[in-house]
């Protein structure tokens, strides 16, 4: 181990003697400005808001005073006449196409995030969704659907199967245009 300090003090001694009347670098490092860059992102960001979250302005924050939901908190129809959509969701015939898990989030990030499923599942055409809120202390449990039944492209929603998440999550059915 002593051969190992000498050699190490050595190599030390050598390398101060090459560095001898050096002197250190000034850091005069400049700054660029990012202003276009900052102009280019925010245009591009107002448009993708535009077009994701068209759908997040049907959402009202406050509850009306009719509650729709009296007798089913997690079911919903839009018409009478597609009474056979929702005994499909009842009964599991409806597998989702997409997933959206509202874990953690504000009711505000949960609106725009479905503002987002709606648009996303337009463009993409797909017609079942599922919507993941999770237990927590109910309160987008209970938001949910009724932002949903604001929605006039939702056709019907329910409460998940059990294999799908039970009462912690919900399945939609999205009306898709051609």
């Amino acid at each position: 181990m002593n051969k190992n300090r000498a050699c190490i003090n050595d190599s030390n001694f050598s390398f101060r003697q090459y560095l001898n009347g050096t002197r250190e670098i000034v850091q005069d490092t400049i700054f660029h400005s990012r202003i276009n860059k900052v102009i280019n992102q925010n245009t591009i960001s107002k448009k993708n808001l535009i077009e994701q979250e068209a759908h997040s302005y049907y959402f009202s924050c406050f509850p009306n005073e009719t509650n729709v939901f009296k007798e089913n908190p997690v079911s919903y129809i839009r018409s009478k006449n597609s009474n056979n959509i929702l005994q499909g969701l009842k009964k599991g015939k409806y597998l989702p196409d997409i997933s959206l898990d509202l874990h953690g989030l504000t009711q505000y990030q949960a609106q725009k995030k479905l503002g987002q499923l709606i648009t996303i599942c337009q463009k993409e055409k797909l017609f079942c969704a599922h919507i993941i809120h999770g237990y927590g202390k109910n309160i987008l449990k209970q938001q949910i659907p009724f932002w949903l039944s604001q929605h006039p492209d939702v056709v019907a929603f329910h409460q998940a199967p059990k294999i799908f998440g039970n009462d912690a999550a919900i399945i939609v059915i999205i009306e898709v245009y051609s």
